[in-house]
């Protein structure tokens, strides 16, 4: 036995040994010649030399008959469920076609598990996948240094069931699997587990050891609050689920796992509450990720433009998010959410246009300031997308719907430009794009600075040049301040990619192009779907969600969730009334009296409440 089986636990170990060796070249040269065929020796300078049973795979080629031999350029083409090779050696040529010859970070580490009597094993895992403290401490220490167990005999412990026992009574791990095949050990290791495999058995016992860098916890980018949680997603999908469940703490939730991805295998977690999500909602979202066949799945962009119903319009139709509480009121509200490993962004389905103009601090903020902020944004949005197009409009066609004087303050500030109305306002918007595109890409001072001061000094020096007019600079930057307004930054985009098209369309045909343009937007918009639900949904129908839509109603009034997702629970609270303003509680105990109670009254309206805080404010 050799002398790394009895060394201290440690993952990266090796007996350094020269170089070069005769003796050892010459047998592998015989050997070589002796199964015929000639080929250049490598020289393995700077490398531990190989024992002798690896020398015929070290030369390129194995013994004739060999069951875990593979053919010379097929190397990582080991047929779905392959078994485990018998031998440790056959196992560590298996691998080492699986993942390639010579990978620094591949660890294979030979080991000796202290049973009676003693039993070979290999210890395989990736260097910067798996902790080092798990490897060298928990399983090496466990299965190196422990007492003996005489109890396990060994030698009469059958290849079937080796690994299950040491399983239960060697490797202490939380978590930990026993698999009979070598492909899908190699999976499980990819994602940052170890394995170990046993001198003789027909399995492979796979414990958790996942331990890579990554980024913490910090406050979310893209959706600042005033007030409110500062937590975000981060890359590491586990931390991401652990964030939704310390928030939605129901036994109730449901994270199905998949892979996407033939290379990258990218975990993807399905996020619904059962009981509430409806159904078939939840079995759209899985049937279009399972339908998604790609090589690899960066991020959660690409299953967004992968599962949507119209990939060709500019408007989003599924909502995505880096905060865990906007998450979770979405579950809570029948959506479905999707989780990818490595990326940030979480997704919600199905998404809607009232969805991408609500902030989460409309909800942490009281209702008499929520409500107008929400109704901002959508003057706001509207100022985005009709603003430039309005005023190149009324400036070229319609001059007599302006008060004299404004006409005349518009024509002589336009006298010393040289371009038309649409070229100057073209040339304003694509250089408030190139500022806006310019300080996204730069550091966060230096693009804050850029953004502001670039977009100051550039309008001066071209009202200065006599290449734009002052109006035309006022009308640009509050277009571009309205556009900021909006919290979703892919609607934003949709708008900024529209107003472009509106102002070829007003520069055309005056204000009958621009109402043109907008009939043709609102029937674009009245055409999409997102996951079957219409995407105009909250504003089709006068219903009780419509206070939570254009304007924020107070919370205590919101006792049914929203009807576009369809949940299966309707009631989200019961009916409030504040029992200790005077008059209410007095009011509340005359109509149980009477038999109304209010109580098991889930779906109805405040009217009652209403009525007992008018009764009180008399």
């Amino acid at each position: 036995m050799s002398l790394p089986h009895y060394f201290p636990p440690h993952g990266q170990i090796d007996v350094v040994r020269p170089t070069w060796d005769k003796g050892v070249f010459t047998v592998k040269l015989l050997r070589r010649l002796a199964r015929g065929g000639m080929r250049r020796p490598r020289m393995m300078l700077g490398r531990p030399l190989l024992p002798l049973e690896e020398v015929a795979d070290e030369i390129g080629t194995t013994a004739p008959g060999d069951a875990d031999s593979k053919p010379p350029g097929n190397a990582g083409a080991a047929p779905p469920g392959s078994p485990i090779p018998d031998t440790l050696d056959g196992v560590e040529r298996r691998l080492r076609d699986l993942l390639g010859d010579g990978s620094p970070d591949v660890i294979m580490r030979r080991l000796v598990i202290w049973t009676e009597p003693e039993i070979e094993g290999v210890l395989f895992y990736i260097e910067g996948l798996a902790s080092r403290d798990v490897v060298n401490l928990v399983a090496l220490r466990s299965v190196m240094l422990a007492e003996r167990v005489p109890a396990l005999d060994a030698s009469a412990l059958g290849r079937d069931n080796i690994a299950s026992v040491l399983m239960t009574h060697v490797v202490p791990s939380g978590q930990i699997a026993v698999l009979p095949c070598i492909d899908k050990v190699v999976e499980h290791v990819l994602t940052g587990e170890a394995a170990l495999f046993i001198e003789g058995a027909r399995e492979c016992v796979v414990f958790e050891a996942k331990g890579w860098e990554h980024r913490g916890i910090e406050e979310p980018h893209t959706e600042k609050v005033v007030r409110g949680p500062r937590e975000g997603f981060s890359e590491l999908l586990r931390a991401n689920t652990a964030l939704v469940r310390r928030r939605l703490r129901t036994p109730d939730l449901r994270m199905d796992s998949t892979k996407v991805g033939r290379r990258s295998k990218t975990d993807v977690v399905i996020a619904y509450v059962e009981g509430l999500t409806n159904p078939r909602l939840v079995a759209t979202v899985k049937e279009r990720i399972d339908h998604i066949d790609t090589d690899i799945l960066p991020d959660s962009g690409l299953i967004e433009e992968f599962t949507e119903d119209y990939p060709y319009s500019p408007f989003p139709q599924m909502q995505y998010t880096e905060r865990p509480d906007r998450f979770c009121a979405g579950l809570s509200e029948g959506l479905v959410g999707i989780i990818v490993d490595g990326s940030p962004m979480a997704l919600l389905a199905p998404g809607n246009l009232a969805s991408f103009f609500q902030s989460p601090e409309d909800y942490y903020e009281r209702f008499p300031y929520g409500g107008p902020l929400r109704a901002l944004r959508y003057v706001a949005g509207v100022i985005a997308l009709v603003f430039p197009a309005l005023y190149v409009a009324i400036s070229l066609f319609h001059q007599e719907m302006l008060p004299t004087k404004l006409a005349l303050a518009i024509a002589g500030s336009h006298v010393p430009v040289p371009f038309p109305v649409l070229v100057e306002a073209l040339l304003m918007e694509v250089a408030l794009e190139l500022i806006r595109e310019s300080s996204v890409r730069l550091p966060d001072p230096v693009g804050q600075t850029m953004g502001f001061v670039g977009a100051l000094l550039l309008g001066d020096a071209a009202v200065s040049a006599g290449l734009v007019s002052p109006i035309m600079v006022i009308v640009v930057a509050v277009t571009g301040l309205a556009s900021f307004t909006i919290p979703h930054y892919p609607t934003g985009l949709a708008i900024r990619l529209l107003r472009f098209l509106l102002l070829f369309s007003s520069a055309w045909l005056g204000l009958f192009g621009l109402m043109a343009g907008l009939m043709a937007i609102a029937l674009h918009l009245g055409a999409l779907t997102s996951f079957g639900v219409p995407y105009l949904e909250p504003l089709m129908k006068p219903r009780p969600s419509l206070r939570d839509v254009v304007w924020r109603s107070p919370v205590f009034t919101f006792n049914k969730r929203p009807e576009y997702p369809e949940p299966l629970d309707q009631v989200r609270q019961k009916k409030f009334i504040r029992t200790w303003a005077p008059g209410v509680a007095e009011a509340a105990r005359r109509e149980s009296r009477k038999g109304g109670g209010g109580d098991g009254d889930d779906g109805e309206n405040h009217d009652k409440s209403g009525n007992g805080e008018r009764q009180a404010e008399k």
